[in-house]
């Protein structure tokens, strides 16, 4: 990420220049993404009906609404000149959290990403893949990697740490440190959006009503900070005075403020509507009988107990051989 900022003397200017090639994202994004387009043709070169073609023709115009997005947070002139106000960096981060990833995952382009990896690689990958999977600790790491609650620790934290003064600070200081902020903050969205709207049949998730709690969790996160940033008295990054402070034009609070306006409804709205459209889904579910959300809540809340009062029961056993 370039460090350096060309000052435009004009609004065409602004969008034009500063443009630049970040080769960690091309690395990271840019080959997964080239995979997809290149699965995605061979994909449509096959006989299929009219209705599954127009199924992979929505998915790739998602797909490509990603990509753009994506384009604009990696390698648009956003990034630098988020460098000077905090409220293009919070547009910045929520391109990369909360624009780019729902886009992406409703694209569910991994199948058509595998068809695009050259078959000796894939065979490799898969190869590899299933070696680790065979090993007992490994295979219980990725469970909890792949837990709808990692997901939900992973996004707030990365929301909350990041905009911690001290870590937001340290971050402003190199361009390295900018990296990893942007891409914690990427896939941390890619992956709790994953487990707000994802539809596949064949995979596993959560029900309705923890998922409901989990997306709740991510928009009340947004929304607390939100509310931090701007009723603040006073600004929270020095950052911006002394990086690239030569260019500004408004004072550090004003800037907060905006910033948190933008947080506010940029940042919680989109996941409230995840929320809404995840009960719709499961009252309608549960209208044709498929679910039953009362006894869904029930067994949840029920299992907990059960758990708690058996690690109690086992306790209070173990204390008792002991005493004997």
């Amino acid at each position: 990420m370039s460090m350096v900022i060309v000052k435009a003397g004009s609004l065409l200017g602004y969008v034009v220049d500063n443009w630049h090639v970040d080769w960690y994202a091309v690395v990271l994004c840019g080959l997964p993404v080239a995979a997809y387009w290149r699965g995605h043709v061979r994909r449509m070169r096959q006989p299929m009906t009219p209705q599954i073609r127009a199924g992979y023709e929505r998915r790739a115009l998602l797909m490509l609404i990603a990509n753009v997005l994506m384009v604009v947070a990696f390698f648009s002139p956003i990034p630098v000149w988020a460098m000077v106000y905090q409220w293009v960096h919070m547009i910045w981060h929520l391109d990369l959290m909360v624009f780019a990833p729902p886009f992406l995952i409703m694209a569910d382009p991994w199948s058509e990403m595998a068809d695009g990896v050259p078959a000796p690689v894939m065979a490799w990958l898969r190869a590899r893949y299933r070696a680790l999977a065979s090993r007992g600790r490994i295979a219980t790491l990725a469970r909890v990697l792949s837990s709808p609650w990692t997901a939900m620790v992973a996004f707030d934290a990365a929301m909350w740490i990041w905009h911690i003064p001290g870590p937001f600070d340290w971050a402003m200081q190199s361009s390295g440190r900018m990296e990893l902020m942007m891409f914690s903050f990427f896939f941390a969205g890619v992956f709790m959006w994953y487990v707000a709207i994802d539809q596949g049949k064949n995979r596993f998730h959560e029900n309705a009503i923890m998922r409901f709690a989990h997306i709740a969790a991510a928009s009340m996160s947004c929304m607390l900070l939100a509310i931090l940033l701007g009723l603040s008295s006073g600004a929270w990054y020095s950052a911006f005075d002394w990086a690239m402070g030569t260019y500004r034009t408004m004072s550090l609070l004003a800037d907060q403020q905006i910033a948190a306006g933008i947080l506010w409804v940029f940042g919680a709205v989109p996941w409230f509507i995840a929320g809404v459209v995840v009960l719709r889904d499961a009252l309608n579910n549960e209208e044709r009988g498929e679910v039953n959300i009362s006894d869904t809540f029930r067994n949840f809340v029920l299992r907990r107990v059960r758990v708690a009062s058996a690690a109690r029961s086992s306790s209070i056993m173990d204390a008792n051989r002991a005493d004997s």
